[in-house]
């Protein structure tokens, strides 16, 4: 089996896990850990990104090799988090949450093709479901090595976040894809993920979701998260289009090993976020 290598391990010398918090978040385009104290420190973020040609087999042959070998992932903790991070999700209107349409609903989106587990999430604050598909092969794999972890989407967080008035988009930036989340005049639009070989694919995608709704991008603020580096070809491409932009920063009421904050506080912002989602 191919050896697995994180692209970010950063780790303090001493970590009492068992009073620690361990969140997870896993998807198509990798797994991410961090590890919370209970002094509101965050210890720990180590990340594995996947490449977007894998496939949901080859996948989770990764995963497996990576639960074999994470020392983080054989430690015990006194909370495990595991946030999905795949992008067959819809939001149903509460009014309209049947169970037993869930499915039809997916295919609609998404079409048949891959089959899977189906869950929802309840938003309250929009009154909102959000309705998901996971591979099972991959959901077997964090029964065993996580099986006490509480489990939710990523959507569910990002969407159950304060929307500020005005136009906003919300984005993270993965190494093969690229979530997108809309706020137009203060309500939420739409969230998605999106695939990304190019620049340019990535350019797409924001421009679209703001055409699909009407919105000029010239009057949304752009919120940046994740693996994109304010000189790289992939921000300029972006700065042409949208002007207001904003880099994301660590989130507030948490203190964070000092090795973590050698980096730009964007690439971390949105995992450390998932820890208010608790």
């Amino acid at each position: 089996m191919q050896e697995v290598n994180p692209s970010f391990n950063i780790q303090a010398p001493e970590i009492d896990f068992q009073t620690a918090q361990l969140f997870a978040e896993a998807g198509p385009m990798g797994l991410s850990l961090l590890v919370l104290g209970p002094d509101n420190c965050f210890s720990a973020v180590v990340i594995y990104p996947f490449s977007a040609e894998l496939n949901d087999t080859e996948a989770a042959e990764r995963l497996k090799e990576i639960c074999t070998t994470e020392n983080l992932l054989k430690k015990q903790y006194s909370k495990t988090h595991l946030f999905w991070a795949f992008t067959q999700s819809i939001l149903v209107p509460a009014e309209l949450m049947n169970a037993d349409r869930n499915q039809n609903m997916l295919n609609l989106v998404f079409g048949d093709a891959k089959q899977g587990l189906i869950r929802s999430d309840f938003l309250y604050r929009h009154n909102l479901h959000n309705v998901y598909r996971l591979p099972e092969q991959l959901v077997d794999i964090f029964s065993n090595c996580l099986p006490l972890a509480t489990q939710t989407h990523g959507f569910s967080c990002l969407v159950n976040n304060e929307i500020p008035a005005g136009n906003h988009l919300f984005s993270v930036f993965y190494s093969n894809s690229l979530t997108i989340m809309l706020c137009k005049e203060g309500k939420l639009q739409v969230i998605q993920n999106f695939n990304y070989t190019h620049t340019d694919d990535c350019v797409f995608h924001l421009l679209n979701v703001c055409k699909g709704f009407d919105v000029n991008p010239d009057s949304v603020m752009l919120h940046i998260n994740g693996m994109i580096d304010k000189n790289s070809g992939l921000y300029a491409a972006v700065y042409k289009y949208f002007l207001q932009i904003e880099f994301d920063m660590l989130p507030e009421g948490y203190a964070y090993y000092e090795k973590i904050k050698d980096h730009p506080p964007h690439f971390f912002s949105h995992l450390f976020a998932l820890a208010s989602c608790v």
